[in-house]
């Protein structure tokens, strides 16, 4: 098995330290092996500590956890976590102080008034804090932990969904805020890849589906007579022969609602390690699922609010989930290869036929 040199150059220091590593290993677990100590809390890129940049650009590097914590712009410019990287070349590196300002991006605020915090949350960070010392870090811990314990969390994402998430400044606009999410006055949209074929419309399809604990699995949900009532929307924008990319809807706030109707009508999402089979869960590295719309109300003074990510993005604002709404066309062509870009899903997957419903 071939092996690889990496040396890593200390600023302030004529010290080099020199490991190798194989394909199959990460950076990080391979300079443990060897008695290197490089710097790291976590290992699988989600808290950025250990982020270094290779003296030349463009490393060959790719990475196998859920949310490597690296952008595609970052990629490009030679940022890479060595706790999540596994090397196809030989690398040199430099430690950073600091990352630049336009690479950022472990809490990314989409938008700040006094009420408000709307927020960009990645794929595979908790968006609160779960049970035990190895489930503590979470957007909202690191947002509290940078800007206070005034900030408070309104709703919840699953943690390998990414996506919009607001926060709440205050108890006032919290319980505002709370209220809209709990009567369903917020409007939410998502974007997946599934598995198969569903031809590309600018009409919505409807699943109307119970669902209901499965309590022999937890914490898996199922569609069950038993179940709280439940609706999805979706509508495909693009295809290929084995895979679509939908836009959904959810008309009700069910745990799991998308990833559960998505599986019970056969097209479970690419990377879904509860609910897809094998085959597609392996599809992709990290959950294909993201919440990239959201319509509200200001708290204080009432305005509507919309913001979407990847953006800017003008393609029109829902305006109710009413079935008989007037459709909103889907995105042309080159704005959905913008949103796949921006999501670097475009690594993972190709459309054949995309922006022609």
């Amino acid at each position: 098995m071939k092996r690889f040199t990496h040396q890593l150059k200390r600023r302030g220091s004529s010290e080099v330290l020199q490991w190798s590593s194989t394909e199959e290993e990460t950076l990080l677990e391979s300079a443990r092996t060897q008695g290197i100590d490089l710097p790291s809390s976590c290992e699988n890129g989600t808290c950025r500590t250990c982020l270094m940049k290779s003296i030349a650009p463009h490393p060959l590097v790719s990475y196998k956890t859920d949310w490597p914590g690296v952008s595609l712009e970052e990629r490009q410019a030679g940022y890479l976590l060595p706790c999540a990287a596994h090397a196809h070349e030989s690398i040199t590196f430099e430690a950073i102080p600091l990352l630049p300002m336009q690479y950022q991006k472990a809490i990314c605020v989409v938008f700040e008034n006094d009420q408000l915090l709307v927020l960009s949350k990645p794929s595979g960070l908790l968006s609160v804090p779960g049970k035990g010392p190895e489930k503590q870090d979470s957007l909202t811990t690191r947002v509290q932990a940078l800007r206070g314990p005034n900030l408070l969390n309104v709703h919840r994402l699953d943690q390998s969904t990414s996506g919009l998430i607001v926060m709440a400044k205050g108890q006032a606009h919290h319980r505002t805020l709370s209220m809209s999410f709990a009567s369903q006055s917020v409007h939410k949209r998502y974007l997946a890849v599934v598995s198969g074929h569903i031809e590309a419309s600018k009409d919505w399809q409807t699943i109307d589906l119970p669902i209901h604990a499965h309590w022999p699995d937890r914490p898996k949900r199922r569609v069950h007579e038993d179940g709280k009532p439940s609706q999805t929307r979706y509508r495909a924008w693009a295809n290929n022969e084995q895979s679509s990319l939908l836009e959904i809807e959810p008309l009700s706030g069910r745990t799991h609602q998308i990833r559960v109707h998505l599986q019970a009508i056969g097209h479970p999402i690419w990377g879904d390690q509860l609910y897809a089979p094998q085959n597609v869960a392996n599809a992709s590295p990290r959950l294909l699922l993201h919440a990239w719309s959201l319509t509200l109300k200001d708290p204080l003074s009432g305005e509507t609010l919309h913001f979407q990510t990847p953006a800017p993005l003008s393609i029109g604002i829902p305006s109710t989930k009413s079935q008989n709404a007037a459709h909103d066309d889907p995105p042309p062509k080159a704005v959905l290869e913008h949103i796949l870009h921006a999501l670097c899903w475009d690594e993972i997957i190709r459309f054949s036929d995309i922006g022609k419903p």
